[in-house]
């Protein structure tokens, strides 16, 4: 039995927690309990090819790609979706609120992922708006790859090692293969989160 009201679920954390994980289980419980789902991303994640996503211990599911929010609510309309699952919210533009109140207008389940600070600690994008209209907010964490203590933070690392600082880039995918791509990032404690200084990248 479909659910007689819409409602908005936030699953976030830092990097490495299982944010993709978390979602694609609630999907395919969706999927077993008869629901229409549907799985969308932003086309600024490149980490993986557009018509799946893949979480980082290798869980996939099938997704769709769009380019911006506005493309959102003729996507569910064409798939006929009736429980719809946002990848990576911190990278959508801000038409994302008024595509997720109109989808729960509509009774549908909504359910957004993403990173609730970026690499320097600060609220990410869209996601803390999200998690403030939310009907359930599900914060995990990871682990730290100094400590092993829990981990709240995302930590960008340079090809050398050396902590990215707060004049880069703020959008930069990190890939599933980490000796592929120039940064990486790591999940870390807040004793072991560092900025690196101003203009330190090479260029």
């Amino acid at each position: 039995m479909h659910r007689p009201r819409g409602e908005l679920r936030v699953i976030t954390g830092p990097m490495c927690c299982g944010k993709s994980e978390e979602t694609m289980r609630e999907l395919r419980r969706a999927v077993i309990a008869g629901r229409h789902v549907l799985l969308l991303r932003p086309s600024v994640d490149t980490r993986t090819d557009t018509d799946q996503a893949r979480s980082r211990s290798g869980m996939t599911f099938p997704a769709q790609t769009l380019t911006g929010s506005a493309q959102i609510l003729p996507a569910v309309e064409a798939a006929g979706a009736d429980f719809v699952a946002l990848e990576e919210g911190q990278f959508w533009d801000d038409g994302i609120f008024a595509a997720v109140q109109t989808m729960i207008d509509k009774r549908l389940v909504v359910i957004v992922n993403g990173l609730n600070q970026d690499y320097l600690g600060r609220p990410f994008g869209p996601m803390p708006t999200l998690m403030a209209l939310s009907d359930e907010v599900r914060s995990l964490k990871a682990i730290c790859q100094v400590c092993g203590e829990e981990a709240t933070k995302t930590q960008r690392l340079h090809a050398d090692g050396s902590p990215a600082g707060p004049d880069e880039q703020l959008i930069l995918p990190g890939g599933f293969e980490q000796d592929q791509v120039v940064d990486r990032y790591e999940a870390r404690c807040r004793l072991h989160h560092v900025i690196g200084p101003k203009h330190q990248r090479r260029r």
